[in-house]
């Protein structure tokens, strides 16, 4: 994981990606998302009996099933994750008790966080240089929203064509039921590529919108998670105040992965709508700035 600082109060945090997954990051200093990261422990080690007793009696099952231990050991290599992954948690638990003692720990902070700790406006700040951009500014589709959207026309011939072939196969063809059950399969892939395609036009054509000509504010992200599945993405919720001072919340995808509570991102907004917004980092359209 990319080196991050506290944004409280700017030391280098510690925590991310390990071996047994990503967890948040935590500042040993100033305690920032301390109590988040022993919460998420916590509720580890809560389900660890839970997933104990589903294995052991799925383990029971098959062995009852199949009258093999062949049929143990994949199972056994799957359980062991689980009761690692609880014994990580434990262990981490240990060590974020061990460093941060509530008595001791708060009289020691209180005297050497002056001295240690990087105040807010002696700090970089990375996006400053996106209020001197001036309107209409430069902007252009990230790789995988620009490939998407030029294929998707081009897609739309290839699938009129072969759905045109099923069709007339269904039609004239000796098992109409089999046919039918292609053209199926075939509208239902076509529908979710429409779906997926459609979508990324409405917010790509968005985004272009407001970040090319829409007001800038300075959000703060009020909650990150990461979404299950192969595949994982840092959802992130946020909140900034618009020109008049109000407070909009909006949500989105940080695709740097880079963000979490309590730290700050550009978010684009339309001053007539201010709940149409969207974060820099979860925009189809990046800023050109050569």
């Amino acid at each position: 994981m990319k080196k991050l600082t506290c944004p409280k109060c700017g030391m280098e945090v510690m925590g991310g990606s390990g071996f047994w997954g990503a967890s948040k990051p935590y500042c040993s200093f100033c305690d920032w998302n301390l109590q988040l990261v022993k919460e998420i422990e916590q509720t580890s080690l809560r389900q660890f009996p839970r997933n104990f007793l589903f294995f052991a009696g799925f383990f029971g099952l098959v062995g009852y099933l199949f009258k093999s231990r062949i049929a143990f050991f994949p199972l056994i290599f799957l359980f062991v994750f689980v009761v690692g992954r609880a014994i990580a948690s434990w262990r981490k638990l240990r060590v974020l008790e061990s460093a941060h003692p509530t008595a001791v720990y708060e009289n020691a902070r209180t005297s050497i966080i002056a001295p240690k700790a990087i105040p807010q406006e002696e700090r970089a700040n990375p996006h400053q240089y996106i209020w001197a951009l001036t309107k209409p500014r430069r902007i252009r589709l990230k790789p995988v929203p620009r490939a998407l959207i030029m294929a998707f026309p081009a897609s739309w011939i290839v699938i009129a064509y072969f759905g045109y072939l099923i069709a007339r196969n269904q039609v004239g063809g000796a098992s109409p039921f089999v046919a039918f059950g292609d053209l199926a399969i075939f509208v239902f892939f076509a529908l979710v590529w429409s779906a997926l395609g459609i979508t990324t036009i409405r917010s790509a054509r968005r985004d272009r919108k407001l970040l090319a000509e829409g007001n800038i504010a300075m959000g703060t992200v009020t909650r990150q998670e990461l979404s299950r599945g192969k595949h994982q993405t840092s959802q992130i919720q946020y909140e900034f105040k618009d020109a008049t001072g109000r407070r909009i919340y909006g949500d989105g995808t940080d695709q740097s992965r880079e963000l979490y509570e309590d730290m700050e991102v550009p978010v684009f907004y339309d001053p007539d709508v201010p709940t149409r917004n969207v974060a820099l980092c979860a925009a189809t359209c990046e800023l050109i700035t050569d």
